[in-house]
């Protein structure tokens, strides 16, 4: 089988110089991470969106979703029941959005992306359930009608009632995040995991060409120029925003490198 994870430098000895992230104080005691994902993929780039908050140098490599490559024998090697994103770094591999972006979190600098405060900590994952469970769905749902289907088969034919469905179900929860956003700068105050899961859910209805379904929403709004424009929690010199793809790069399955500047 092959290995999918051999590619930029994890094709170099394990104990090459540019193995390990490149800026900072980090240098020799953390590697380059690599992400395995899809640039289409909701829950890829909220790791991708994770390391870039917390100073972790990402190479990441494309797993081709539009042909089914989740569900190869050479990805099944490293995630048995095809869950992504695959996250590995040096020797260690983790499967899955909650397990990278903990390993992640773990591993980078700044402040914690969890918060302290049991109250405030709480509040931040009712929100991220929230949108895994009332957003997310209609999110892929949408990505799959629109973008991803004709990628995976040209003859695809859009479901008009099925992006109306998606559109229609996306109404309540984007109606009671703003209301959460009419106090806080950020879903909790504070920028938490929270606002990273609502950053991709936004980006993406917005390359999509779906803004509208948040035009009225002031808050929501308002929100989203901030987290555009939040340098990384970490402290580097980067705008971790900027490191998500475009509709044209997800097209072209192009994913971005996490490249950490300076403090």
């Amino acid at each position: 089988m092959a290995d999918l994870f051999h590619y930029g430098s994890a094709a170099k000895a394990l104990d090459a110089d540019d193995r390990y992230g490149s800026d900072g104080d980090m240098k020799k005691t953390q590697y380059v991470m690599q992400l395995l994902g899809f640039p289409g993929d909701v829950d890829t780039l909220k790791c991708l969106l994770t390391a870039a908050e917390k100073g972790i140098e990402v190479e990441s490599g494309v797993l081709d979703m539009t042909k089914g490559e989740q569900d190869s024998d050479d990805f099944r090697a490293i995630s048995p029941f095809g869950i992504t994103p695959a996250l590995k770094e040096a020797q260690y591999v983790v499967v899955g959005e909650p397990g990278c972006a903990v390993f992640i979190e773990g591993r980078g600098l700044g402040n914690r992306l969890a918060p302290r405060n049991a109250a405030v900590l709480a509040t931040e994952m009712e929100w991220m359930e929230v949108g895994k469970t009332e957003v997310q769905p209609h999110v892929e749902a949408l990505m799959m009608q629109k973008v991803c289907g004709k990628m995976a088969d040209p003859s695809f034919a859009t479901d008009d009632a099925a992006v109306q469905a998606a559109r229609a179900a996306l109404a309540d929860p984007l109606d009671a995040f703003d209301d959460q956003l009419q106090s806080n700068e950020f879903v909790v105050g504070q920028y938490s995991f929270a606002d990273i899961h609502w950053t991709i859910y936004i980006h993406l209805l917005t390359v999509m060409g779906e803004g509208a379904l948040y035009a009225k929403h002031n808050n929501i709004k308002a929100w989203f120029e901030r987290v555009k424009a939040h340098k990384s929690f970490s402290g580097q010199d980067i705008i971790s925003y900027d490191f998500l793809p475009t509709l044209e790069e997800i097209q072209a399955k192009v994913m971005k490198d996490v490249e950490c500047g300076e403090f």
